[in-house]
């Protein structure tokens, strides 16, 4: 392996880290029904798909939807998950693919009778901003209908 591949190997290993700890942040902010932390990691034009399959265009309008979900009485509220990643993409040195298995904690994957309601796959593609912090530009919550 020459120089520069090397050189070019160790960036995408960093790049792969930076992204895994924006996965952390994410779950860190879910956990703690956090929604401005979590709406901090998303482009102002973020687009999202939630779980439930509704389209949500831009931080506000998703900042919206998180605070619902994560207030007192909100269908998220107390609950806890874990994410795994699975695989990191670069689509260039400046845009990352991430794949990351959601799973509630408590639980260790699996709710009474063998199926987590809240296992899914979480895409999401990530830009480097102006400031070089990477910030989620698109992303969809898939659920897992049946384990593989």
């Amino acid at each position: 392996m020459n120089t520069a591949q090397l050189t070019g190997e160790r960036a995408h290993s960093a790049h792969r880290e930076e992204i895994a700890a924006v996965v952390a942040r994410y779950e860190s902010a879910f956990n703690q029904n956090d929604a401005r932390a979590m709406n901090s990691l998303f482009s102002p034009d973020t687009v999202f798909v939630n779980f439930s399959g509704n389209l949500v265009f831009g931080a506000d309008r998703l900042f919206q939807a998180q605070s619902l979900v994560f207030a007192e009485g909100g269908p998220l509220a107390g609950i806890t998950v874990r994410y795994t990643v699975e695989s990191v993409v670069f689509l260039t040195p400046e845009v990352g693919v991430v794949h990351a298995r959601q799973r509630t904690a408590e639980s260790d994957g699996r709710a009474e009778g063998g199926k987590d309601p809240m296992e899914g796959i979480l895409t999401m593609t990530l830009m480097r901003d102006d400031a070089g912090e990477w910030r989620i530009r698109m992303a969809q919550n898939t659920p897992v209908v049946a384990a593989p």
